[in-house]
């Protein structure tokens, strides 16, 4: 019989039920799957509990191999939601209103379409400009925009109720709370196609009570309803919305130097593009008017990104290199679950005007304003720091990492080894974690206040979080025309399967 052994819990994600354990007796920390254990209610375990398991169920080994089982299993997981449930019942799961409770203000406000404006027009200018392929794409309107303000909310338990106030009072109640100048602009990730500011609130609430700062986030358009470049248009109405705040709105304007942008996954990539069209703007002095005002076109006063996607073609060799660390589906294309003819179909996907992707034409991943690897000017740019895992988007932002450097943009980039895309949105109780928010946190309340950071490329051991600095000049062995004719080759495999195609045009 196995010999039964005693550990004190290390959690990494208590949701899908693995993390590690270190035995009493002394040794090295075992990763185990806790649903092995014999112990009910394992999802109520903490850290640091006493905890009986026997031996063979945990796996020993190096922080780094750990993290790959731990990945492996996330991937599982996703996978299997992913697959099983259409687009639509996706975007249902994801952007359901969660009620507030906890230490969190929030403050919800809407905007009408703007009139008397011009920032559409500006933004599908710059969008024809930059289309040297003449890709197909959507040219869409502009719309309402719905906004959540969010702060940390003193004084409140783990369960206290969202109070009995108006939307002003509530944004009073934060704004009183807010103990900096700071505002940061969040904008959410999601593949462009799932989630909304409610399942963001606690991430942000962090990196608020974490800076001292309020937050903003849009609920932005989402694919594939709603392709290239809607979400674009709404995030950058929504930075205006900031430094030109329309009545309607509950705050005063906020200087652009008190801005600093932070986002996640497809929501870098939108921040990303974002920058690339204030900077193009910028520097031809572009005249804008956003709901009847003139604006003043400046950048915010730095870039905070978590997990950029710089190349949506998937293109670049880390998307092949990384496949073991990461939690999505492996290469090649042709395993894109929205592509398997067995995925289910529903009124958002397969588009009616069929497409290979969700969020624009394949022809469009060559676009500056799409792929931010693609971007060849980054002068001008506010500082940027940027933080990944070991995934498989990495080389796109490693590339936009050691481009925006060599231009003179102050750059500061973290790797993680071992740890997947959006990794604080997977293992949420790693030690990884706490250092990035914690990082993330300093990074905001620097560019706020125009301090210095690090800058460089530096690469995060996962034994002992040991930071090892790298030549940010080197991240990449190619060149920004050898990124561009990668992508251009991948752009071919991406097709409209034949059993989507419908008696509409291509797209």
């Amino acid at each position: 019989m196995a010999d039964r052994q005693t550990g004190t819990v290390k959690w990494f994600n208590n949701e899908k039920g693995f993390g590690f354990i270190t035995p009493q007796g002394g040794g090295d920390d075992l990763f185990v799957h806790f649903t092995a254990i014999e112990a009910e209610g394992f999802r109520e375990l903490k850290e640091g509990q006493t905890v009986t398991f026997v031996a063979e169920q945990g796996q020993k080994g190096m922080q780094a191999a750990q993290l790959l089982i731990a990945s492996k299993l996330a991937r599982t997981e996703y996978l299997k939601g992913v697959c099983n449930a259409s687009i639509s019942a996706q975007q249902s799961a994801t952007t359901k209103d969660r009620p507030v409770t906890g230490p969190i203000w929030v403050s919800r406000f809407s905007l009408p379409k703007a009139k008397r404006d011009n920032s559409r027009d500006l933004l599908l200018n710059l969008v024809d400009e930059a289309n040297d392929t003449n890709a197909p794409y959507d040219r869409p309107d502009s719309d309402a925009l719905h906004f959540e303000w969010v702060g940390f909310r003193r004084h409140a338990d783990k369960n206290a109720p969202e109070p009995p106030l108006s939307e002003t009072e509530k944004f009073q109640r934060l704004e009183a709370e807010t103990t900096s100048e700071l505002t940061i602009l969040y904008i959410f990730g999601g593949l462009f196609t799932f989630n909304a500011p409610s399942t963001y609130r606690k991430l942000v609430r962090t990196l608020a009570q974490k800076s001292g700062a309020k937050a903003l986030m849009v609920r932005q358009r989402l694919a594939p309803q709603n392709p290239f470049p809607a979400a674009l248009l709404d995030v950058f109405q929504a930075y205006l919305a900031l430094v030109s705040p329309p009545a309607g709105a509950p705050h005063k304007p906020v200087a652009p130097s008190s801005i600093v942008i932070a986002a996640d996954s497809a929501g870098a990539a939108l921040a990303l593009a974002l920058l690339q069209v204030l900077l193009r703007l910028k520097r031809r002095n572009a005249p804008l008017t956003f709901h009847g005002r003139d604006v003043t076109i400046e950048v915010p006063a730095g870039l905070t990104l978590l997990s950029p996607w710089g190349d949506l073609s998937n293109s670049l060799p880390s998307h092949d290199r990384n496949k073991e660390h990461d939690i999505f589906q492996f290469p090649p294309v042709e395993n894109l679950p929205y592509l398997e003819k067995q995925f289910p179909t529903c009124e958002a996907w397969p588009a009616h005007a069929p497409r290979a992707h969700l969020y624009c034409h394949p022809g469009m991943f060559i676009h500056t304003l799409v792929s931010a690897a693609t971007a060849n000017d980054w002068s001008g740019s506010c500082p940027i720091w940027m933080a990944a895992g070991q995934e498989q988007t990495v080389d796109g932002a490693r590339f936009v990492a050691q481009s925006a450097h060599g231009q003179g943009v102050p750059v500061t980039f973290y790797e993680y080894e071992g740890m997947p895309h959006t990794f604080p949105l997977v293992f949420r109780h790693a030690p990884q974690t706490r250092k990035l928010f914690d990082d993330w946190a300093e990074a905001i309340v620097a560019f706020g206040r125009r301090g210095q950071l690090p800058t460089g490329a530096f690469f995060v051991h996962a034994r002992g979080l040991r930071v090892e600095p790298k030549d940010i000049a080197r991240l990449v062995p190619f060149t920004a025309d050898e990124v561009k004719e990668l992508i251009q080759r991948k752009i071919p495999s991406y097709k409209v399967p034949a059993y989507h195609m419908r008696e509409q045009s291509v797209l």
